[in-house]
């Protein structure tokens, strides 16, 4: 009996292990479920529709994996009144680490906002990690093979890009530290004849990397309303910014914020590899005027030098863009 017993014991033990674990499992999917409905109840008494096909729990044993299939979102008036569907949300988080959600998206994505766009992507994927008090601590993001394709409207300005990577801490002080790195944009050809960035450049800009932080981010990040962040004082401080797109070899660093319009408003100061080379790309894009080229000639001619290139300030204003003294154009 002692002997059958050595061998009974470890087997109960284990059945009664598995029997706990799976009764934990499918208590915690029902309340995983129940907490994603009452988030969708939540949004919709703000005034957003949310409609989809299908909503389940799944991933037994490894994962809790939430599957909201053909969601639908369409937001009110207040918050931009834009419309996004596409094929399919997932987000997944272990059994023991619910602080911790990785989110993927399977696409198209078609973004109506009164012009409609088609975003796709080979992967797409973000994630967050939250501390006991529910916050958001980290956040991430990693997009392959991004493509923007206008279906109604003014095609975008950027039509690709190979690899988009975000990476966030938000700290104690109520401020969210950023990096954002892409690599391979793909600018839209203008019309022939039409001046344009991709004309001065070139089709692609092999690298735009920004560290920044974003102040009052718990205002932002509440409903995603950029004013009402701008109106509680919100800014972001550009703490290092790297472009290389073509004769545009620059650096620089600034701080940026929102004016009255919602329009992006602060000034960057920009260290400028080769500032000749600039200038004959600008004037042979037929972006600036050649008698501004001249001008830009003679700013960085009196502009402070470095072992890093000649610096000039880049500010946005009143919703038009300069370049030292010469306006490059226009937000809108």
């Amino acid at each position: 009996m002692r002997a059958q017993l050595k061998f009974i014991l470890p087997i109960a033990a284990i059945v009664l292990l598995l029997a706990g674990y799976s009764g934990y499992w499918f208590y915690a999917a029902g309340r995983v479920g129940e907490e994603m409905r009452a988030w969708i109840l939540d949004k919709e008494e703000a005034g957003y529709e949310i409609e989809y096909t299908d909503l389940r729990v799944s991933g037994f044993p490894y994962r809790f994996q939430i599957q909201l299939t053909e969601p639908h979102f369409r937001a009110p008036a207040s918050d931009g009144g834009w419309d996004a569907r596409l094929a399919g949300v997932q987000a997944n988080a272990l059994p023991y680490d619910f602080s911790h959600w990785i989110v993927s998206f399977d696409g198209p994505l078609v973004l109506d906002s009164g012009d409609v766009m088609e975003i796709n992507a080979s992967s797409a994927r973000m994630s967050r990690k939250s501390g006991r008090d529910g916050r958001t601590q980290r956040i991430g993001a990693e997009i392959r093979d991004l493509t923007l394709r206008a279906v109604s409207g003014e095609p975008p300005a950027v039509e690709a890009i190979d690899a988009l990577v975000l990476s966030g801490l938000v700290g104690d002080d109520d401020s969210l530290r950023l990096r954002v790195e892409a690599n391979g944009l793909k600018a839209r050809d203008g019309d022939p004849g039409e001046p344009g960035l991709t004309r001065a450049f070139g089709e692609t800009a092999q690298l735009a990397r920004t560290d920044l932080i974003v102040t009052e981010w718990a205002a932002l990040a509440r409903d995603g309303n950029a004013a009402a962040w701008s109106q509680a004082g919100g800014r972001m401080q550009i703490v290092q910014a790297q472009l290389e797109w073509g004769p545009a070899q620059v650096s620089g660093e600034g701080d940026l914020t929102l004016d009255r319009q919602a329009r992006p408003d602060g000034r960057i100061s920009l260290r400028i590899a080769d500032p000749d080379a600039l200038t004959d790309a600008l004037v042979e894009g037929e972006v600036i005027a050649a008698a501004n080229g001249e001008a830009l000639r003679l700013a960085t001619m009196l502009a402070p030098r470095s072992s890093e290139g000649v610096s000039l300030p880049f500010t946005l204003r009143d919703g038009a863009v300069y370049l030292g003294p010469v306006r490059l154009g226009s937000l809108d």
